[in-house]
């Protein structure tokens, strides 16, 4: 896909409208219309991650970028690495993932990671875990498991199958999804919800991706 079909796909693919990405990006709703309807080949450097963060993708994937540049700081560094998928935040009906909600191939620092077959990631949206030190546009690598323990931070599934990462916690046994940072509510999980899944333990968090 060209760089106007991605940016509108995604949009769509979230729900978004293009007053929704104008407002969030503080522009006109013409800017966004024009790079959705032009078949654009840049955009200026400091609109790209702004974007990016707004349509929960990366800057290379939105741009179609390869990942040579990460990949030569790591080699360079003596830093092995594989590549995982990276997922939209978007799950498949039974509170899971599917091939479709690969965007891309990432590629990670492999130190402390087994098989990359055994991984995903996706990237953080918000600042609801900052005091987990986890900040909006940090690659958020898992591990793929299907339980985490109390107190663990993961990546679940609920509701509007919108993946999310929060600390899991159980009060009375109630199941509590909890976010690191006090200006947020914990999400409560309906017990009689099926699409509720665990998805991943967080496993790494690479900043400045």
């Amino acid at each position: 896909m060209n760089i106007n079909e991605k940016i509108k796909a995604r949009r769509e693919e979230l729900k978004l409208t293009i007053e929704d990405v104008a407002r969030a990006l503080n522009v006109n709703k013409s800017t966004i219309s024009r790079y959705e309807s032009e078949n654009i080949k840049k955009m200026p450097i400091d609109f790209i991650k702004p974007l990016s963060e707004v349509l929960k993708c990366s800057p290379a994937y939105l741009m179609g970028w390869t990942d040579e540049d990460s990949e030569n700081i790591y080699k360079q560094s003596g830093v092995d690495f594989f590549r995982i998928p990276l997922y939209s935040p978007i799950c498949c009906g039974n509170g899971g993932f599917n091939e479709d909600n690969i965007l891309e191939y990432v590629p990670v620092p492999s130190k402390g990671l087994s098989s990359p077959d055994n991984y995903f990631c996706q990237i953080a949206d918000g600042n609801s875990m900052i005091d987990a030190g986890i900040d909006n546009g940090d690659l958020l690598v898992f591990e793929r498991v299907s339980k985490v323990d109390v107190g663990v931070i993961g990546c679940f599934c609920v509701d509007e199958n919108i993946a999310m990462c929060k600390k899991y916690t159980v009060v009375n046994n109630i199941v509590m999804l909890m976010p690191m940072n006090s200006e947020y509510e914990p999400v409560i999980v309906d017990p009689l919800d099926e699409c509720f899944r665990c998805i991943g333990r967080l496993r790494k968090v690479i900043k400045d991706f």
